[in-house]
C-alpha cells in the first residue's frame, strides 16, 4: 500500500555522565566525527566529547559553529565545509536552532548524526523535523523529515548549569503540545501513528505540572535533581516523540501560530522567549475552547514559575496583537481544528485574561 509508512526511534541516554556513553553507541557508525554546534554549546560540551572517545578509534574532523539561525544559507554554508564532508557521522550541540542547523547538513549529506542538548529549550534534540529561519530570525519554514537522531545523549549537568529562560521555553513549548493536540483531535477518527502521538502528549503535561516548580528551582541554583530530569525528558524525549509521530497539524496550531506571529513583531525583540509566548497563547487557547478551570490551573502554573499571564508580559502592544489576531484567524488550519476560531473569539479571551489578571494582584 502506497500510505504505508516507517517509523524510526531515537535512543537516549540521561544522566551526569550521559557522554560516557558515547564510546559504546557511537563507534559502530564510523571512526570520523565532525562536531556542529553553537559556540556556547561546543564550549559546554567539547571537553566531555574528547574525552568520552579517548580510546576508541573515533577522531574528530572539525569542530564548526552554526552560526546564530538554522537558515537555508548556513545548512549550504557548513555542507560544503571539507569536515564535513570528510566525516563519517555528525554531531550536533547546543540549543534548538544549532541542534536544527546540524540536522538538515546530516539529512543533506545522507549522515548519521547524534543529538547532545545543552539546554532544555525545545525538542529539537529528538525531533525528526528542523525549524528552518531567515538569516534574520524570522520564521520561513519547516524541513520535514523521518529520520531522526540515532541516540540523544542527555547531559543534566551541563543543561543545570544554563540559563533557567531556556527551561521556562521548553515548558511552555512542551504544554502547548498535549493542550493543541488534544483539542485540535477531538472527536477525529485516527490511524494508528497519530493516535501513537496524541496520547503521548499527556505525558507533555503532567510531569511538568508535577515537577515544573522544583525543576525551575533547581535550574535556578544549577543543581542536577530528579524533578529537573523528569522536566527535561518531557521537553526533549516526550515532546520530541510526539513530534514524529502525529502529523503537524496536530503538534501546534492556535498557540505556536501565536507565538509565530508574537515573534515576528519589533516589540517582540524585547521579549523573544518562545515559551512565554507560547504560554499566552495556551492561555488564549484555554478559554476559546471554554475549558475555564484548566486556564485557571495553567495561569496559576505559570504565575509560580514565571511565564507570561497578561499581554503586557508578552512585550506586544495592544495594536500588536490586534495584527497577531487577524494574522492568527487568517492561518489557522481550518482543515484540523474542531472550529474555526475568529478575531472575536481571541479578544473575547484576551479581555478575560486581563480581567482574570486584575483580580490576582
Amino acid at each position: 500500500m502506497k500510505d504505508r509508512y516507517t517509523m524510526i526511534f531515537p535512543n537516549y541516554t540521561i544522566g551526569v555522565e550521559a557522554y560516557e556513553k558515547i564510546r559504546e553507541v557511537c563507534p559502530r557508525y564510523g571512526k570520523s566525527v565532525v562536531v556542529i554546534g553553537g559556540r556556547k554549546g561546543i564550549e559546554a560540551a567539547q571537553e566531555k566529547m574528547v574525552r568520552a572517545v579517548e580510546g576508541v578509534g573515533l577522531e574528530f574532523t572539525g569542530f564548526i559553529h552554526a552560526g546564530g539561525q538554522s537558515s537555508d544559507e548556513n545548512i549550504e554554508r557548513i555542507s560544503e565545509d571539507s569536515a564535513v564532508q570528510e566525516a563519517d557521522m555528525i554531531f550536533a550541540v547546543g540549543g534548538g536552532k544549532a541542534i536544527d542547523t546540524a540536522k538538515a547538513v546530516a539529512h543533506r549529506q545522507n549522515k548519521p548524526y547524534f543529538t547532545f542538548p545543552t539546554v532544555a529549550g525545545s525538542c529539537a534534540a529528538a525531533a525528526s523535523i528542523a525549524t528552518i529561519y531567515t538569516p534574520d530570525g524570522k520564521f520561513q519554514d519547516y524541513l520535514y523529515s523521518t529520520i531522526p537522531p540515532v541516540h540523544v545523549f542527555l547531559c543534566s549537568r551541563i543543561m543545570a548549569q544554563a540559563p533557567v529562560e531556556y527551561l521556562l521555553r521548553g515548558i511552555g513549548d512542551t504544554m502547548a503540545k498535549y493542550y493543541e493536540a488534544a483539542i485540535a483531535s477531538r472527536g477525529r477518527k485516527l490511524q494508528h501513528r497519530d493516535g501513537m502521538g496524541i496520547a503521548l502528549s499527556r505525558m507533555c503535561l503532567d510531569p511538568l505540572y508535577a515537577y515544573g516548580e522544583q525543576a525551575v528551582a533547581d535550574n535556578r541554583r544549577h543543581v542536577v535533581s530528579p524533578a529537573f530530569e523528569e522536566v527535561i525528558l518531557a521537553i526533549v524525549m516526550t515532546s520530541g516523540l510526539v513530534s514524529n509521530f502525529a502529523a503537524p497539524e496536530f503538534n501546534g496550531h492556535i498557540a505556536h501560530q501565536l507565538f509565530v506571529e508574537l515573534a515576528n513583531l519589533p516589540a517582540a525583540e524585547q521579549c523573544r522567549q518562545h515559551g512565554g509566548l507560547v504560554a499566552y497563547g495556551i492561555l488564549l487557547l484555554l478559554l476559546c475552547d471554554g475549558q475555564e478551570e484548566e486556564f485557571k490551573r495553567f495561569y496559576a502554573f505559570c504565575q509560580s514559575i514565571g511565564l507570561p499571564t497578561c499581554r503586557e508580559e508578552t512585550c506586544a502592544s495592544e495594536e500588536d496583537i490586534r495584527r497577531v489576531f487577524r494574522a492568527t484567524e487568517k492561518k489557522q488550519d481550518v482543515r484540523i481544528m474542531p472550529y474555526k476560531v475568529t478575531q472575536d473569539m481571541l479578544h473575547e479571551a484576551a479581555e478575560k485574561i486581563e480581567a482574570y489578571h486584575s483580580k490576582q494582584k
